[in-house]
């Protein structure tokens, strides 16, 4: 089990530093679904493998992982229309 969360960990970093080079190489726009959803979906297998083992340590990563879940919902929110 603990490799498992450990390559979901990875891949949520993948995806969250790889949504951003797809940004700056033009291929994602910073208003699209696309950008918002790979950040969102990074955050949350960044989170699920930070909140397996959870100790003290791990509370910069829990909330810092949160803040980048609300951030992209609040995006997708937006292109969808939803937010004025």
């Amino acid at each position: 089990m603990d490799a498992i969360l450990s390559i979901l960990g990875v891949l949520g970093a993948v995806a969250c530093v790889g949504a951003y080079f797809l940004l700056e190489r033009g291929v994602f726009r910073a208003d699209g679904m696309a950008y918002y959803a790979a950040n969102g979906v990074g955050a949350v297998l960044i989170l699920i493998a930070a909140l397996y083992e959870f100790d003290g340590g791990d509370m910069g990563v829990v909330v810092q992982e949160i803040c980048w879940i609300t951030v992209s919902a609040m995006g997708m929110w937006k292109v969808r229309g939803l937010a004025k």
